[in-house]
């Protein structure tokens, strides 16, 4: 049973890349053309796939944004995929926001198809060692597209953080909820 058991854990920890490279673009440019590797590096990373007009990310951002406060250790990129939206709609969305972290295009969606992800909002945590920790929702807030919990009962990226960051990783994964990501 332990065998299996271990197994299936390998098998859930995917590894996103390694020191000497991934298998996506390392490099995206924010909505101000600056350029960030994006790779993690030896740092704990958050990938948070958003848009600007999805109305879940509207809803998110503030949330988002004070996990990257609380967690001042942990890299956080917001990556808006496809060519749905301009530099302008984009940089309007983190300055409504006060969003401190990077917002970078991924305007080919190299990085959302080589990650997997699907929705916006969605999460990704990846340990400093390129391995995958969490996937899926922000919290349990959205139990569906429209539908909403009266109150958030669990913090899920919040608690794969606090884990990965107290050196007691888990791996967990949920079903994210939101937009699809745009295909334009």
């Amino acid at each position: 049973m332990l065998r299996l058991l271990l197994l299936s854990l390998l098998i859930t920890m995917q590894s996103i890349g390694h020191p000497h490279g991934t298998s996506f673009t390392e490099r995206l440019k924010d909505y101000k053309g600056k350029a960030y590797d994006i790779r993690p590096q030896g740092k704990i990373v958050v990938y948070l796939f958003l848009s600007p007009e999805c109305p879940l990310c509207r809803n998110y951002a503030p949330i988002v944004q004070q996990l990257s406060e609380k967690y001042k250790g942990v890299q956080f990129y917001g990556i808006i995929s496809g060519r749905t939206f301009t530099k302008l709609q984009i940089g309007a969305y983190v300055k409504d926001f006060n969003l401190t972290f990077p917002v970078l295009l991924d305007t080919d969606k190299e990085v959302a198809n080589s990650l997997k992800a699907t929705v916006t909002p969605e999460a990704l945590l990846v340990g400093s060692d390129g391995k995958e920790y969490y996937r899926g929702l922000i919290d349990d807030w959205i139990t569906g597209l429209g539908t909403k919990r009266a109150k958030t009962t669990q913090l899920y990226l919040d608690q794969s953080i606090r884990n990965l960051v107290a050196g007691v990783p888990t791996v967990t994964k949920t079903t994210p909820i939101g937009c699809l990501i745009s295909n334009y």
